[in-house]
């Protein structure tokens, strides 16, 4: 037996280790992350999920409930801080170019059908939050 490290330099996620509880994934910077580029949000009803920035800048977005008229929050991520998103609460990160941080959840967390799914924002949120994340990295 030994001690196991785990790494990812790539763009976008990698999930670097799993066992029948727990997901650990490594997030880089991608096109989907930007803030030119955020789309969605997420939401998972039966599971959380936790983010530990290492490095660079990001944020979290999130809100309460999601229709058009929802307000999304942006909140700065602060590197070594563990970030706790409920289950139930619409959430999705902007990283900068340089940024690496490690997400957390259950296992089961994107197999289970009836606990994960995306809504896409209004161009009107998009706008604002486009905003609200600029002045927030």
């Amino acid at each position: 037996m030994t001690v196991e490290y785990f790494s990812y330099e790539g763009a976008g996620i990698q999930n670097v280790y799993q066992n029948d509880k727990w997901l650990i994934a490594i997030k880089n910077w991608r096109l989907a992350n930007d803030v030119e580029h955020i789309s969605r949000l997420e939401v998972h009803f039966k599971t959380d999920e936790q983010f530990i920035l290492l490095s660079g800048s990001a944020v979290l977005l999130y809100a309460e409930h999601l229709d058009a008229s929802s307000e999304i929050h942006v909140q700065p991520l602060e590197p070594g801080k563990v970030f706790q998103v409920p289950q139930g609460l619409w959430f999705n990160n902007v990283l900068s170019r340089d940024a690496k941080l490690v997400y957390i959840e259950a296992a089961d967390t994107k197999a289970a059908p009836d606990n994960s799914i995306y809504q896409e924002l209004t161009q009107t949120q998009i706008d604002a939050v486009r905003s609200k994340v600029r002045a927030a990295l």
